[in-house]
């Protein structure tokens, strides 16, 4: 009988152990979708070594990204996968790989389909100084309008940016190539006048990484152990194109004015690979 209890106490520790319980705070489904397929992929790919684990959700509502970075610091989540910038560098430790090789920093406007005719005439950085953008306030590339001297209206709850410009409070959203489309597509039924805007692209180095708290060791050396696996079995490569090949084509950036802007990319960051998708 003691047998029996002791391998019935061993079975249920075995698999607390196993559980998942990998947790991030940016887990809605159409936004994050690729982020959380290639966490997960890392994770299955070292399943052997570390043991089976798939990411979960903090929460249903997706924090900002400043609550996401208190969260990871309190250690109340496990990774967060956000744009890098200098402070976050020094709060954080991360894997310095693009895990959007680049096509983050490729951004198209959504527009209200009245004002396509007024965008064709935008060549210049200085011509798009006559317009104005929104943008959420607390986001990491919040700070090229200021650089850029860009009109912004900034927007704390990024929830209602779509409706502010249906209603005529600013002029454009960027977003990246990956998230335009998806967006106007996901609320079409809400909001039937805007689209995706057809001329232009802003082009600047915006890496995002996976960033661990500081003393989460073991979890970042099963990420860098993973990323080096999925880049080599061709696991990573297959993963990307099965979700932004299809974006990348239909931004048809050949066709468009590219406007270069400035952005604080913090130094000493590794080159960013964009050869999966740009040539």
């Amino acid at each position: 009988m003691q047998k029996v209890i002791l391998l019935y106490i061993l079975t249920v520790t075995i698999n607390c152990t196993w559980a998942a319980d990998i947790t991030v705070c940016q887990t809605e489904k159409t936004k994050y979708k690729y982020r959380i397929e290639l966490a997960n992929l890392i994770l299955s790919k070292t399943a052997n070594q570390y043991g089976s684990k798939e990411i979960i959700n903090f929460q249903e509502k997706d924090p900002t990204q400043k609550r996401c970075i208190h969260l990871l610091l309190n250690k109340e989540v496990d990774i967060v996968y956000l744009p890098a910038t200098e402070e976050r560098l020094k709060q954080m430790t991360s894997i310095k790989i693009d895990i959007h090789n680049g096509m983050l920093g490729y951004r198209v406007f959504i527009i209200n389909k009245k004002d396509q005719s007024k965008f064709l005439a935008i060549k210049t950085l200085q011509d798009l100084r006559k317009l104005t953008g929104g943008f959420g306030s607390q986001w990491g590339d919040f700070k090229i309008f200021s650089l850029n001297n860009l009109p912004v209206y900034g927007v704390a709850n990024t929830d209602k940016l779509l409706e502010m410009l249906t209603k005529n409070r600013f002029d454009y959203i960027h977003r990246g190539l990956h998230e335009a489309w998806i967006e106007v597509e996901a609320n079409k039924k809400q909001f039937n006048n805007i689209q995706v805007e057809e001329s232009i692209a802003l082009v600047y180095d915006f890496p995002v990484y996976f960033m661990f708290n500081k003393e989460n060791i073991l979890l970042k050396k099963r990420f860098e152990e993973g990323f080096k696996i999925i880049l080599n079995d061709g696991s990573f490569e297959k993963l990307y194109k099965r979700n932004f090949e299809g974006y990348a084509k239909r931004a048809n950036l050949k066709n468009r004015t590219l406007i270069r802007i400035e952005y604080p990319t913090p130094k000493g960051l590794p080159l960013i690979d964009t050869s999966l998708w740009l040539n």
